[in-house]
């Protein structure tokens, strides 16, 4: 009985530090789904220089995941004029996204249009092409840790497994 329960703390802890490694890719994802956001955000503005409610809402239906179901519900409640700015609606909806954020990460997102205008698109567009800048560059320092840190977190897990055993054998 004793090594069967060893086992399973084993493989317990394996398979908290796969699910760390795991999350941290997840983590990877959302920013590439945040960037390609900004991405048609940007093109929209840009070739069809349209202003940000706009834009939102044609992306909108571009989007697929998590980030496409925000800017649907921004669009939605746009629409309904209920007297709030677009840019208060975005900080409500963008609050929601934390389990696949970093803080740092949802502090940019959430403050991504404080400083532009309704209908200021050069504003906007600057404003979008330095978030995109911000969270390329990210992307590019998450992926370069990727390998070592997932081999941190599941080497993690099977060493605090195998200790707490001999600890409690």
């Amino acid at each position: 009985m004793r090594i069967l329960g060893g086992i399973i703390f084993l493989l317990g802890s394996v398979g908290m530090g796969l699910f760390q490694s795991l999350s941290y890719d997840r983590g990877i994802g959302a920013l590439r789904q945040a960037a390609d956001m900004m991405r048609y955000l940007i093109s929209q503005i840009e070739i069809e220089n349209a202003s940000l409610p706009e834009s939102i809402c044609k992306v909108s239906f571009r989007m697929d995941g998590f980030i496409g179901e925000v800017l649907q519900n921004i669009r939605e409640r746009n629409n309904k004029n209920d007297g709030k700015p677009l840019f208060e609606i975005w900080q409500e909806e963008m609050t929601g996204l934390e389990e696949y954020f970093t803080p740092k990460d949802m502090g940019l997102l959430i403050h991504m249009f404080d400083e532009t205008g309704f209908y200021d698109t050069k504003t906007q567009l600057q404003r979008l092409k330095m978030n995109l800048e911000i969270f390329s560059e990210e992307i590019q320092a998450r992926e370069s840790q990727r390998e070592n840190r997932c081999r941190l977190y599941q080497s993690m897990g099977l060493m605090v497994g195998i200790f707490v055993i001999i600890l409690l054998w």
